[in-house]
């Protein structure tokens, strides 16, 4: 059994709130997350809760109706709890459950409101407690922060900053206030009633600090008026004043009241990142001493080779959105060749390593692997960028640097083991002789290739040199058929396969139909997936992973019975996952758009008893009680909850249900 004092230490962490979230008014709540509530510590045994229940009290963030009516109960049933609660972030009215939470809380210190109402919010219970508490920390946010041309106006909202108002005359612990309001709202005029109103209250006040949340770039009237505050301190700009807006400093600096209230900060936008320093290394006393001297030969090169590796920046650059620019902080590491003999021959192969093909450096890299055909064995990557026009005395070829750059290359890197665009950049064309170069120099390193094939008679055989291939991603222009019976080991490692298809009649669709393919477990198919009817009907059973437009083309669920997941570019529906036979295999489905229809009664459970997850690319969960109210993929999430399905948004966060309240009819609502 361990002491009251050792699980509070353990607990503590995962249920403290941080107080830049607590106090953060952004427009979006840092509480819309999806994540697990840390209520979840208090069920894991009677000493947990027992130490726990005073953590989890002491900050509380309130969100919807339903959480204030749990929260009422509970305090209802258990007076003692409000106690402890210290913090209080009401993100909305929330009905008369607020009353008997401020009812109960006798020692709120610092409470958060918002005066971005709905007109379907309640806050009568919210304006008949606030007399009851006394705060030191008032943190105030209005929906002047998110921009819209007008603020929301109802009967509650007026309520609610009536009664806010009267209690800051009266709230004799209140020391510090956010200030909700700014003069660089896009229209002012709807909002400076509120801001003039707020400002008379609080010169009425106790405050000794108030923090400007907003961007300023002049004094309003209404800030002036907090000059009048006698306990005034300190008007903080929570916002960093930058060089262009030193206006602002200019106008703080000639008012001699707000000179001596302002407390700001100035960042300097044009300024550039600090280049730390290199650390004072002092000097041998033997001029003549030499690192390692008493090392063999091999040793000193293989400690060399490692530091140089770190040196020339050979790990970043092997990934394609690596920026070969030399900037203050990542200095060119072309001098380092220039310091010896040696270490210009350990450290040419790092820079050789990765090569970033670009309309800017393609010619000189085709010009040195002229003069230098040893250097292409030191080639192990190869990225290509957009190709663009270059003009010459008969016609225009597009890319004609970057593709001659690739041909010379291919002439010589017999350790090539990657060919790939840089993101967001077209597959690079390749033409049958470059092709031809690349089967006899590099077809046995090659692992990862992306190409589009251009003006040339392929077939299956031509593959068979590439025996150590496991990622290809292939694309045709003009391409002719020379099919012919495939050897039974072409592709052999083939691992990932990507087509892009654009007719439905493709030559590269039926040159893999005649592989055997031992090794494919992944097949994605781009635009469209009609044509590749017949290819995944050939490789079906071994995929684990497939990637196509729709769905409803082809049976392609039962071609495929051991797949893992499936992604769907196209529009698709429930009704069309309906396989002949249950499918035990499929766990996820990957779409880039909601189904068109969400009916419970077209989607068929029993035929997918392994699936646990649908993720749509381009699904962002509702971040407050108002839009999951009226959100219609709510409840299609709940729906799959009950199957022990998630559904999950374009970053990977699945719907955890609020809590809720039954209606007089039984109905629930979040």
């Amino acid at each position: 059994m361990l002491p009251d004092e050792i699980i509070s230490k353990i607990i503590a962490p995962g249920l403290k709130v941080p107080e830049e979230l607590f106090s953060d008014t952004s427009p979006v709540s840092p509480f819309s997350t999806y994540t697990l509530s840390p209520s979840a510590y208090l069920v894991v045994c009677k000493d947990w809760l027992r130490v726990a229940t005073p953590l989890l009290y002491n900050v509380v963030v309130l969100r919807s109706t339903a959480q204030a009516a749990a929260l009422a109960l509970a305090l209802k049933d258990t007076p003692e709890l409000g106690r402890f609660i210290k913090k209080l972030r009401v993100e909305g009215g929330y009905g008369p459950p607020m009353h008997a939470i401020l009812k109960c809380s006798p020692n709120v210190t610092d409470l958060f409101l918002s005066f971005s109402i709905w007109p379907s919010d309640n806050t009568n219970g919210l304006c008949q407690g606030l007399p009851l508490i006394n705060p030191h920390r008032l943190i105030l946010v209005d929906n002047c922060e998110s921009r819209e041309s007008r603020p929301r106006k109802n009967k509650d909202g007026d309520a609610l900053r009536k009664a806010v108002r009267e209690c800051i005359p009266l709230w004799n612990n209140l020391r510090i206030c956010y200030y909700p309001y700014s003069s660089d709202i896009v229209d002012m005029a709807p909002y400076r009633p509120r801001a003039t109103k707020l400002s008379q209250a609080l010169a009425a006040s106790h405050v000794h600090t108030i923090i400007l949340c907003s961007e300023f770039s002049f004094i309003p009237a209404f800030i002036r008026t907090l000059y009048d505050i006698p306990s005034l301190r300190v008007l903080q700009f929570e916002q960093p004043i930058t060089i262009i807006n030193s206006p602002l400093i200019s106008l703080i600096k000639q008012d001699p009241r707000l000179r001596k209230l302002a407390k700001y900060t100035v960042q300097d936008s044009y300024k550039e990142p600090v280049v730390p320093s290199e650390p004072d290394i002092t000097p041998s006393l033997d001029p003549q001493f030499t690192p390692m001297a008493s090392a063999s030969e091999q040793a000193r090169e293989t400690v060399w080779q490692r530091v140089l590796f770190f040196a020339m920046y050979a790990e970043e650059a092997r990934s394609p959105s690596f920026s070969r620019r030399p900037s203050a902080s990542r200095p060119s590491p072309v001098p380092i060749l220039c310091v010896s003999k040696d270490f210009h021959r350990l450290a040419l192969p790092h820079l050789y390593d990765s090569v970033k093909l670009t309309p800017r450096n393609a010619a000189k890299f085709r010009e040195r692997l002229d003069k230098e055909p040893t250097l292409g064995s030191f080639i192990r990557r190869i990225f290509t960028t957009s190709e663009v026009t270059v003009q010459t005395t008969t016609t225009s070829i597009p890319g004609q640097d970057i593709r001659d750059a690739v041909l010379t290359a291919f002439r010589s890197a017999c350790n090539l083991e990657v060919f790939s665009p840089v993101p967001q950049c077209p597959r690079q064309h390749v033409s049958s002789e470059a092709f031809e170069l690349l089967t006899k120099t590099a077809a046995l390193s090659l692992q990862q290739l992306t190409m589009t094939l251009e003006n040339m008679s392929i077939s299956a055989s031509m593959f068979e040199p590439f025996s150590a291939l496991r990622t290809l991603d292939i694309a045709e222009s003009d391409i002719k058929a020379g099919r012919m019976a495939s050897p039974s080991h072409s592709l052999k490692s083939l691992h990932n396969l990507e087509i892009e298809v654009d007719s439905y009649s493709s030559v590269i669709l039926a040159v893999f139909e005649d592989m055997r393919l031992e090794s494919l477990r992944s097949l994605r198919f781009k635009y469209r997936s009609k044509a590749a009817s017949s290819l995944v009907e050939v490789h079906g059973a071994k995929l684990l992973h497939l990637m196509m437009d729709q769905i409803n083309d082809f049976p392609a669920l039962d071609m495929c019975p051991n797949l893992v997941d499936i992604e769907l570019s196209g529009d698709w529906n429930l009704a069309q996952f309906d396989p002949s036979n249950p499918h035990n295999s499929l766990t996820k489905i990957v779409a880039s758009n909601l189904p068109k229809n969400m009916e419970e009664d077209d989607f068929n459970q029993e035929m997918f008893p392994a699936l646990r997850e649908i993720q749509i690319k381009t699904l962002d969960w509702p971040t407050n009680e108002r839009d999951i109210r009226r959100s219609n993929v709510v409840p299609f999430a709940e729906y799959l909850l009950k199957k022990n399905i998630k559904l999950t948004s374009r970053d990977g966060k699945a719907w955890l249900p609020r809590v809720q309240l039954k209606t007089a009819r039984g109905r629930k609502k979040a």
